[in-house]
């Protein structure tokens, strides 16, 4: 899909977009100096939407990379809204099991390394103890959050079944989706309504009138959730 599609290029989604951009890390990491200096320019300037396909063609690479930054800042967030005692505990029985049906060379790239192992069996203890009963440092959730995606990966490619439609989800890995199904998280249900609204705009385009409130539709969406989650000799399921 094209980005203006998502995206129209008027003046305040544009602004809205820098906005955001400015406030993420992601973002602000990965878009060049020079693309930074560009935005300012053109926002000085006075126009209410860019016509011009030469400007469009110079934006559409930047607003691609901050799209892209903030879904993946989003997934951080995410993971990171997971971060409880129960769902470390629950996570990490779950990956265990399902490490022994990875592939030799899954297993060695998803493996944790002592000092992750270690970090969430004190993290554990600590939580079993009393002595925390919610991680508040944001030095402790950034390192734990590529430690509980790892987890999550583990779990995703432990699923033999299938999960139909997942594909259709923009910005998040299989595996991670197949997780979020597979652990029954809230995440799977926001990814379940955007298949939903895709549906929805399929049969709308089709003449169905009615397929307007499927993506509200609660059981339209379990549905779904059921027909995503189909498997088939699954040790997790």
């Amino acid at each position: 899909m094209d980005v203006w599609e998502l995206i129209p290029p008027r003046r305040g989604y544009i602004e809205r977009l820098v906005e955001l951009a400015k406030n993420s890390e992601v973002c602000l990491g990965n878009v060049s100096l020079e693309d930074w200096r560009y935005l300012e320019s053109l926002l000085e300037a006075r126009w209410d939407e860019i016509k011009s396909p030469t400007v469009l063609e110079r934006l559409t690479p930047i607003v691609k990379t901050i799209v892209k930054c903030l879904a993946e800042g989003g997934l951080s967030g995410n993971i990171r809204s997971l971060l409880n005692g129960d769902f470390i505990k629950r996570l990490v029985r779950h990956a265990g099991r399902c490490f022994r049906l990875l592939k030799p060379w899954e297993r060695r790239s998803l493996s944790l390394s002592r000092l992750e192992y270690g970090l969430l069996r004190a993290l554990i203890a600590a939580f079993d103890s009393g002595c925390i009963d919610k991680i508040r440092s944001n030095v402790l959730l950034k390192a734990l959050t590529p430690i509980v995606e790892k987890l999550l990966k583990v779990v995703g490619k432990a699923f033999r079944g299938v999960v139909i439609l997942a594909h259709e989800v923009k910005n998040v890995s299989e595996d991670l989706v197949k997780a979020a199904i597979s652990l029954r998280l809230p995440l799977a249900y926001n990814l379940a309504r955007q298949v939903a609204v895709k549906i929805s705009r399929i049969a709308q385009a089709w003449g169905n009138r009615a397929a307007k409130s499927w993506p509200e539709d609660s059981g339209f969406i379990k549905y779904l959730l059921m027909m995503m989650s189909y498997r088939e000799n699954y040790l997790g399921a």
